[in-house]
């Protein structure tokens, strides 16, 4: 293949080819490459690449560069270790949440009569993989019904919150929140009614909560709210705020309608606490409510 045929290849590739001499300096820059940086081969031809994207100089980069001068071997740049190499922006149609294109990139040598002449770099644009792999991740931790955390990972949480509250002396509050009869509601209603009923209380929870805050479904008709550096009594307000709004929002679904109510138990930690005294002293606050009348917030002594 002659050169004009090798550069028309490249060109068409949907990912980004640069090639460098040792010192850096650009010697090629393909269309991919012009689309992505905004910057045309013309400006790019001859300069430094680390003086074009100065981010990019970085000890790993350097290592894998000396690495490909020095042993003609293929160096990588992962993207979850790296995130980008280049700071280009998504490109159009990408998946939402990326201030930056995410990137998978390699580099290889290239040889003349033996010895290794310049380097070429691969780019490629791998947002969309990295966008469904989150969401995968994210699927993991969720509870399929309501969207609320799972027991696992608010387990984990729950954890690595009360570390934190050791360490930085903040308080941490937990809510545990049951609805009422919700066995009636299912028998009277139908199950299919009762999702949306767990549903709906989901919904409200997320809808008083800050972004700092952990939303699960714990069990059944259970949930707990994990509200990092709240103590006791900003804990049982929230959470009688919760009640309060469960209250003034009944479930309508199937044309049918039915009003929903919740008991709640809030506790915040001590000093001391693990995970299992938390969780007890909510538990045993959540139980007062019920055994008080239900609809009702009690908060732990």
């Amino acid at each position: 293949m002659s050169p004009p045929d090798l550069v028309q290849v490249l060109d068409g590739l949907g990912q980004g080819v640069v090639v460098l001499d040792p010192g850096c300096r650009v010697l090629y820059w393909n269309r991919w490459m012009e689309r992505a940086s905004g910057r045309g081969a013309a400006e790019a031809l001859g300069a430094s690449l680390l003086e074009l994207y100065p981010g990019i100089d970085t000890p790993a980069f350097r290592r894998n560069l000396k690495s490909v001068l020095s042993f003609g071997i293929v160096a990588y740049f992962s993207q979850r270790i790296h995130g980008q190499l280049f700071p280009f922006a998504p490109a159009p149609g990408s998946p939402e949440g990326f201030e930056l294109m995410q990137q998978r990139c390699a580099m290889g040598p290239l040889r003349e009569e033996g010895r290794v002449a310049s380097v070429y770099l691969t780019v490629e644009d791998v947002t969309e993989t990295v966008s469904f792999q989150r969401r995968l991740a994210e699927l993991a931790l969720r509870d399929v019904l309501t969207s609320a955390f799972n027991r696992r990972f608010f387990d984990r949480r729950l954890g690595e919150e009360l570390e934190r509250t050791r360490r930085y002396g903040h308080s941490l509050g937990l809510v545990m929140i049951d609805i009422d009869h919700f066995k009636a509601v299912n028998d009277g209603f139908g199950h299919q009614f009762g999702d949306e009923a767990l549903k709906n209380l989901a919904a409200v929870c997320g809808q008083a909560i800050r972004a700092s805050d952990v939303l699960a479904r714990y069990g059944g008709e259970e949930f707990c709210l994990l509200l990092p550096e709240t103590d006791l009594a900003e804990t049982a307000a929230l959470a009688e705020r919760v009640r309060a709004a469960v209250e003034r929002s009944p479930v309508r679904a199937f044309g049918r309608v039915a009003d929903l109510t919740i008991s709640a138990g809030a506790a915040a930690s001590r000093e001391g606490d693990g995970p299992d005294e938390l969780l007890r002293r909510a538990d045993e606050a959540l139980y007062a409510a019920k055994a008080g009348g239900r609809n009702r917030v009690e908060a732990s002594p």
